[in-house]
C-alpha cells in the first residue's frame, strides 16, 4: 500500500529567504547530493537545519560539519551562536517527491506558505558538541556555551 503524500513538508535553513530555490547539496552519497529543495514531514526533522552553524574559523578557509537524527544534532566542527536564530518554510508538498525514509526533494522553485522563526535558546537542549567542536565553541562563544 502507498502511503499518502502529506499536504505540507517543512525546509530548516539559516536564511530568510521570499522563496526556496533548488540549490546544490553535499551531501554523503547521490540522493543527498542533488540539486534540490530537501524537506521533511516534521518540523522537528529540520530544526537541525535551521540551526545557524557556522565555520570555524568564520571565512571561506572555515569548516562546518554536523550530523542529525531525530531532531537531535552533534555538530563535530563549526560553531553555534546561543541566541542565534533560524527558520523554517512550511511548503505544499506538490512538487516533492520522497527519496527515502524521511527526506522529500523538489527540483522547482517554492514560495512558503509560512516562515517560522525559531531560537537557538528553545532548541539548545537537542545540541551536543564534538570535543574539537566544543573547544570552538568555547573559543568563540565563552564557556557557558558549550556543553
Amino acid at each position: 500500500m502507498q502511503e499518502k503524500k502529506p499536504e505540507y513538508l517543512y525546509h530548516g535553513s539559516q536564511y530568510l529567504f521570499d522563496r526556496l530555490i533548488p540549490q546544490p547539496a553535499s551531501g554523503a552519497c547521490e540522493r543527498e547530493s542533488l540539486t534540490a529543495i530537501y524537506a521533511g514531514e516534521s518540523i522537528k526533522l529540520v530544526i537541525p537545519f535551521a540551526l545557524p552553524i557556522r565555520w570555524y574559523p568564520d571565512s571561506p578557509k572555515g569548516q562546518r560539519d554536523f550530523v542529525s537524527g531525530e531532531g537531535d544534532t552533534e555538530i563535530i566542527c563549526g560553531t553555534l551562536n546561543p541566541d542565534g536564530v533560524g527558520y523554517v518554510y512550511r511548503v505544499k508538498s506538490d512538487t516533492f517527491v520522497k527519496i527515502d525514509d524521511w527526506q522529500w526533494v523538489s527540483e522547482t522553485e517554492v514560495v512558503p506558505e509560512e516562515v517560522i522563526e525559531i531560537k537557538v535558546r528553545d532548541y539548545w537542549h537537542t545540541v551536543r558538541f564534538s570535543k574539537e567542536a566544543k573547544r570552538m565553541q568555547q573559543e568563540v562563544w565563552g564557556s557557558a556555551a558549550a556543553r
